[in-house]
This record gives structure tokens, C-alpha cells and sequence, in this order.
């Protein structure tokens, strides 16, 4: 075996074993979101029984907020499954042929962009509940005529809701950082929001039971849903972006130069680069002396992809050359 075919058959077992991981940590996320659904599940009753009770409906916006929660959790769940499915013989109702079709190993690429595609799913159940919620809020202020302020026993709920979000929220930052999930760092956004939510609905309620005043439960009910909508919003435009192979183009920038500074390397013709769901992939055109040799060419190409994947995180590079004829 000479050297080259040694080089490529490393990098190949280098590619698997990242590819290996990201399923892994896939997977680790998945776990993970179902504690999520287990506690948005608790918050959720106890916060739409106690709202009835204690007539608030600030805390009823605030129940709705975090079932929410559950459905996108859910959501997120089933895109992770069919993220790592590694083992079906199908891809979303698709037939796969590996005689004809993509390898094994492209296609997991693929697959790890629908972590994306059902995140962005979720910000689409949460803009429709924030929007459900501020018209609900609305039509409460036309309907002030006898209505009563909220009771303790909503402040209670409010509390208990928001030290239950404050665990979920910690857990998925936590671990959304560890695994660099996508889904995971989504839904602690949603999470946190959840906190905010939960804690402002606790002093709406205290300050409308003992100040009198039932009006500012509508209007806090709205400012609940206006601040889920913009959350929504975030994540439905970080989605977006990732879908349409949008990447920071300070980034590429400086992608560019580091290869442009590597020895034998006269210019970069074209630069693309784009995510497969955390997956960073690259292809670049570039210019080089038309006298160099297959092997030169190739130790050339092995210099750009380590430096990449080094320095950027750059999962796979597909280098096409060009030769500098003048």
C-alpha cells in the first residue's frame, strides 16, 4: 500500500469517526429534549388549571406559551430520529438504492440538515401560539366590564412554572453547548424565554391583585405573546439562513485568505461554503502551477483540508484546481 492510498484511507477513517460523533451527539440531544417534554408537560397543566382557578389570563397565555414547548420539543424529536436513522432504507418516505443512489456516508450528510429543517418547523408552531395568544390578550382588554383581578393562587403557579423552566433552561444551554446542537441551543432560547415569561407573569399577577387592577392581565398576556413571536422570529431567520446556504461572509473572508497563504496556492477563483445541520462544508476553486504533478497536487490538497478542518472546523473540502496558465 504507498502512500497516498494510506493518507486517503486515514482521512476517510477521520471523516467517519466525526461523522460517528455527530451522531452521537445527535442522539445525546434527543435524550435530552424528551426531559424537556416531560417538564413542559407538568408546567403546562399545572399553569392552565391554576389560571381557571385563579382567573388570570396572563398565567392562561403563559400555559399556552409552554405547550408550545411540548408540541416544537416533539417536533425537534422526530427531526433528531430521522437525523440519525443511520440504519433505514429510506429517507423521509424515500426509497434508498445504494446501487444506484448515494453512498451510505453521503447521504448522513443529508440527513443531518433535517435537524434544521424541523427546527425551523418549530419556530412556525411558536410564531401561530404567540399570534393565537396577543389576539386572545387583545380581545380581553374589550372585555374588562366585570371582570375580577387574578388571585394568589395564580402567582403561585407563575412561581412554580418559573423555577421548573429555570432547570430546563440550564440543561439546554448546558448541553447545547457541550454537543454544539443546534436543536438543543434553539430550544434553550425558547426555554429562556419561557423563564422570562413565567417570572413576568408571577409579578403581573401580584401587582394586579394588589394594586386592582384586572386590565394589566390582558395587557401583559399580549407583551407574553409579542416576546414569543419575536422569539419564533429568531429562530425561523437562523433556519432560514442555514437552508439557504447563507454562511457569515466574514468568515468565509477570513477562510479565503488563511488558503490563499498557503505555499503553491495562487489564487481562489470561487469560495462556497455551507452547513449540514452543524456540519461545515467548503468547496473552493483554485489556481495553481500548471507543471505540478498528481502527487504534488494531491499533498496540496491534504495541506488545505487539514489546515481547514484545524483552524475552522471545516468537516469536508472539495478542492477543484486550476491551472495558472498565462
Amino acid at each position: 500500500m504507498n502512500t497516498l492510498t494510506k493518507h486517503f484511507l486515514k482521512e476517510t477513517r477521520q471523516k467517519n469517526l466525526i461523522r460517528q460523533n455527530e451522531i452521537k451527539n445527535l442522539t445525546t440531544a434527543k435524550n435530552s429534549l424528551w426531559v424537556n417534554v416531560g417538564i413542559y408537560v407538568v408546567i403546562t397543566a399545572i399553569e392552565y388549571w391554576l389560571s381557571i382557578i385563579g382567573n388570570s389570563q396572563a398565567l392562561r397565555a403563559d400555559a399556552f406559551n409552554n405547550l408550545s414547548g411540548v408540541i416544537s420539543t416533539v417536533i425537534l424529536i422526530i427531526g433528531l430520529f430521522e437525523a440519525t436513522n443511520i440504519n433505514d432504507d429510506d429517507f423521509v418516505g424515500k426509497p434508498i438504492s445504494e446501487k444506484y443512489g448515494r453512498s451510505k456516508n453521503t447521504l448522513q450528510l443529508s440527513r443531518f440538515r433535517l435537524e434544521t429543517v424541523f427546527t425551523l418547523i418549530t419556530s412556525f408552531v411558536i410564531i401561530l401560539i404567540a399570534l393565537q395568544i396577543i389576539v386572545q390578550g387583545g380581545v380581553g382588554l374589550f372585555h374588562l366590564k366585570g371582570k375580577s383581578s387574578p388571585n394568589l393562587i395564580s402567582a403561585a403557579g407563575a412561581g412554580i412554572a418559573t423555577l421548573l423552566m429555570i432547570i430546563v433552561w440550564y440543561l439546554n444551554h448546558h448541553n447545547g453547548k457541550k454537543l454544539h446542537s443546534t436543536s438543543l441551543l434553539a430550544a434553550a432560547k425558547d426555554s429562556f424565554g419561557d423563564v422570562i415569561t413565567s417570572l413576568g407573569t408571577m409579578a403581573t399577577v401580584l401587582l394586579s391583585y394588589y394594586l386592582g387592577l384586572p386590565w394589566l392581565d390582558s395587557v401583559v398576556s399580549i407583551a407574553i405573546g409579542i416576546f414569543i413571536l419575536w422569539s419564533g422570529l429568531l429562530i425561523f431567520q437562523e433556519c432560514t439562513l442555514n437552508l439557504t446556504d447563507y454562511v457569515d461572509p466574514t468568515l468565509e473572508h477570513t477562510i479565503k485568505e488563511a488558503v490563499l497563504k498557503i505555499p503553491d496556492v495562487h489564487d481562489v477563483l470561487e469560495f462556497r461554503s455551507r452547513y449540514n445541520g452543524n456540519i461545515f462544508i467548503v468547496d473552493m476553486f483554485i489556481l495553481i502551477d500548471p507543471n505540478k504533478t498528481t502527487v504534488d497536487i494531491y499533498d496540496l490538497d491534504e495541506r488545505i483540508e487539514n489546515k481547514l478542518r484545524k483552524d475552522f472546523n471545516v468537516f469536508d473540502t472539495t478542492i477543484t484546481v486550476v491551472p495558472d496558465i498565462k
